[in-house]
């Protein structure tokens, strides 16, 4: 975390395209704002636009505006976020997703620097840092004809990852104290501390939302739980379940028998995919060989778990 955030200084005093990749939860989008805040363009605007989240026949229109008449309903001209972010940052969020047309329309912003509303027949200069995010791996995409490769190119002038919770589970007490106090300064209520056990159930647990899934249930526990410290009952039925420390038998013990097996197994399944892709640095074929189990059989466990082989692939190489 310190080398990544140490990145983040560096890279802000430039303004190269920025990719930044990582799981869902993981912080992507503050890693950006964080960029801009330190760039030169910090008191200028920034704007983030999540890209799965408006359809994709909007979405072209959203970034570079349209002129009066370009399609019905077009009853004026209008900006887009390009000509509205101008001077400042642009994020785009899960560029991953966006389609081959409005690839090839980004490329063009990012080559010449200007953008071309819709219905227009000029094109507008604009000065625009971009930085992209993903949580998919775009070289397979790349691979599979879903991506662009030079558009990738473009973006990926510096790489950012930021890390899973699995990579920095170490850091867990760290953050899920952070927030502890946060929420109880929030709620303005008298600051409370996470028991032994507690701890050690948010560092075993298994963060499929990552930070802010930690979050979301640190903040839970800060509602619902009685007196000044944070237990493991103070916690959500969910996060139990998928919790089997060997050394919290004990909560085990309290759960009902089918509870306490589903989250025994889901430890196991968890931690020996999780060596098997290690070892295989990715290879699904591989490591599902290794295991004398169809390869069909181990992408079903791996998409059951939340486990993406991707993660395992050239970790060397990320920043």
């Amino acid at each position: 975390m310190k080398r990544l955030a140490e990145t983040i200084q560096l890279v802000a005093k430039t303004d190269v395209t920025v990719l930044i990749t990582g799981e869902t939860g993981t912080g992507k989008d503050l890693a950006a704002k964080t960029i801009h805040s330190l760039s030169s363009r910090a008191d200028k605007p920034f704007v983030a636009v999540n890209c799965p989240a408006i359809p994709e026949n909007i979405l072209e229109s959203e970034l570079f505006g349209y002129k009066k008449g370009a399609f019905t309903g077009a009853t004026h001209d209008r900006e887009g976020l390009f000509q509205t972010a101008h001077g400042g940052t642009m994020l785009l969020d899960e560029i991953g997703d966006i389609s081959p047309v409005l690839q090839a329309k980004l490329l063009r912003v990012l080559q010449e620097k200007e953008i071309k509303p819709l219905g227009d027949t000029r094109t507008h200069k604009v000065d625009v840092r971009v930085i992209a995010s993903t949580n998919q791996n775009l070289k397979e995409k790349i691979a599979s004809g879903q991506f662009r490769e030079d558009l990738y190119y473009r973006l990926n002038v510096v790489s950012i990852h930021t890390p899973s919770l699995r990579e920095i589970s170490t850091d867990i007490p760290l953050i899920a104290n952070h927030f502890l106090s946060f929420y109880c300064s929030e709620f303005g209520i008298v600051q409370k501390r996470f028991s032994e056990d507690a701890l050690k159930i948010l560092v075993s647990r298994r963060w499929h939302g990552n930070v802010r899934e930690l979050q979301n249930e640190i903040r839970r526990a800060v509602i619902f739980s009685r007196g000044d410290t944070i237990n493991p009952e103070d916690f959500s039925c969910e996060s139990l379940k998928a919790i089997c420390p060997e050394d919290t038998m004990s909560i085990i013990c309290n759960l009902e028998y089918k509870e306490a097996r589903r989250s025994i197994l889901e430890k196991f399944n968890v931690q020996y995919i999780t060596h098997l892709l290690k070892d295989s640095e990715g290879n699904v074929s591989l490591a599902a060989k290794k295991a004398c189990i169809e390869r069909q059989s181990l992408q079903h466990l791996m998409k059951k778990y939340g486990i993406h082989a991707g993660d395992f692939k050239e970790s060397a190489n990320k920043i």
